[in-house]
């Protein structure tokens, strides 16, 4: 007999579709990764639409101050997703191609590390002050404005530039596991956010606008799927498994 939690109640308005399942996720030991091609949809506002962007994932890290997602190397500065300093979300983002050129928003505290699993997003609409940003854990809002989150910038803002930089998950830093990771070509609504968390239980994202990317992270096929990690949005942004093995993707998830 399956168990539901908290928010699956048969037949409501939390019940995960009848062909959705999540049973598999990603481990990472600090010295492993996903990576992507560098493809120009992962840029911030390269479609020209100025809607924003927003990015989303289930983490369970076991250290602080490490990566979650990014699109910042040797090649180029766009933009980073971590787990920052003190287990508090924070998502960094660089103008033209600038570490002097940035902006970033920090949660205030909230033990991400040893914790279990949690659901993290943050919106950008493409703004250069603090209003420009929300930030979400497991479903509740931070910004400057609810006096939860801290925000700060540098330099004198320049939109965020396309470059050579290739989009990698984890890269080469973080530790513990991350599942159904997502980014969208649009700042969505809070409700929305909430929606993707469905009280604490990850639910089938497809039918989402402007969705960019989506990776479950080992789901469908488990192990089956090494060394690839599908997209299951329809835009074919497949990543790889670098310096992984099959049995890195596991059967522990949100």
């Amino acid at each position: 007999m399956k168990i539901l939690k908290l928010g699956q109640m048969l037949g409501g308005s939390n019940a995960p579709s009848a062909s959705f399942e999540n049973l598999y996720s990603l481990e990472f030991d600090g010295s492993n990764y996903v990576q992507f091609l560098d493809k120009d949809v992962f840029t911030i506002n390269d479609s020209g639409a100025n809607r924003g962007m927003t990015w989303s994932a289930w983490i369970r890290p076991d250290a602080s101050n490490k990566t979650i997602l990014s699109k910042y190397d040797g090649l180029g500065k766009e933009w980073i997703l971590k787990v920052g300093k003190g287990d508090r979300l924070e998502l960094q983002i660089f103008g033209n191609d600038s570490n002097g050129i940035n902006q970033n928003i920090v949660t205030d505290i909230v033990n991400l590390t040893g914790t279990g699993w949690h659901h993290v997003a943050v919106t950008y609409n493409l703004g250069s002050t603090s209003s420009s940003f929300v930030a979400f854990v497991d479903g509740v809002p931070y910004s400057l404005a609810l006096g939860n989150a801290t925000y700060a910038s540098t330099g004198t803002w320049s939109a965020s530039i396309n470059t050579n930089a290739k989009m990698a998950l984890a890269n080469s830093s973080y530790v513990g596991r991350i599942d159904e990771v997502a980014i969208f070509d649009n700042a969505l609504h809070g409700s929305v956010i909430a929606s993707i968390y469905n009280s604490g239980v990850p639910n089938d994202i497809s039918g989402l606008d402007y969705l960019i990317g989506w990776w479950r992270n080992g789901d469908p096929t488990g192990t089956g799927a090494y060394p690839t990690i599908v997209d299951q949005s329809s835009n074919s942004n497949d990543g790889t498994m670098t310096g992984m093995a099959s049995g890195d993707i596991v059967t522990d998830v949100p």
